[in-house]
């Protein structure tokens, strides 16, 4: 496979990365904050099954994308390549455990409709308890993500393979990606949703400069470069 070809199959990747995760957020959100959420899991079993599918697509194309351009920033950093395979490996495990618990609400919401008042109460508590579990693998697997990816971008911008000022815009972004993280993590009431703007906008930036231009390869590593 061609380096160019690589790269374009990786801008794909990104796009749908992202469009199916984002598209999985926007039909699960509403039905997961309601107070009867179990009770709407089991009436919506199949935009849950649908939901978890996209973040299985998610899953699967975060790691591909890693595997994809391994060869090509293997070629700058062998160690920040294999770190970068590590990282999305960790982000999909984390969101696909997340994925699964999904398809649990559906089957504790059917439970629900057969249950004595006790148990339904039991059944909320458990069901609650998921949820904040799936919340809080989201985070992990976004501090992951923040960290290789940041590490990602410094032979981006380095090595030239892309704009600086996109590379640029990637290393604010996952900057800002881990202090989102971390504030929601423990509970720190700072920033706000506008701190994931910047990683979104280059996620969106990124894959577009891929499939039409490419990485650009001028820049020859330095020698012995591969191991660091």
């Amino acid at each position: 496979m061609s380096h160019q070809l690589a790269a374009r199959i990786a801008g794909f990747l990104f796009l749908i990365s992202t469009s199916s995760y984002m598209y999985a957020d926007t039909i699960l959100s509403p039905l997961l904050r309601l107070p009867d959420f179990l009770n709407q899991a089991a009436q919506n079993q199949s935009t849950l099954a649908l939901a978890s599918l996209l973040e299985f697509i998610n899953c699967a194309a975060v790691v591909g994308i890693a595997i994809v351009i391994y060869p090509i920033i293997k070629r700058y950093s062998e160690r920040v390549a294999i770190g970068y395979i590590a990282g999305r490996v960790i982000e999909a495990a984390m969101l696909t455990s997340g994925a699964v618990m999904l398809m649990t609400f559906g089957a504790m919401g059917e439970k629900l409709a057969v249950s004595s008042v006790m148990h339904s109460e039991q059944l909320y508590i458990m069901g609650s308890a998921l949820k904040t579990e799936r919340y809080f693998s989201f985070l992990m697997g976004m501090i992951a993500l923040a960290i290789f990816g940041f590490l990602l971008n410094i032979t981006l911008f380095k090595y030239r393979l892309v704009p600086r000022v996109l590379a640029g815009l990637g290393l604010l972004g996952y900057v800002m990606l881990l202090l989102k993280v971390l504030f929601d993590f423990f509970d720190v009431s700072m920033g706000g949703a506008w701190m994931y703007i910047p990683g979104g906008l280059f996620e969106l930036l990124l894959p577009l400069w891929l499939i039409f231009r490419g990485f650009d390869l001028s820049v020859e590593p330095q020698a012995g470069i591969s191991g660091k």
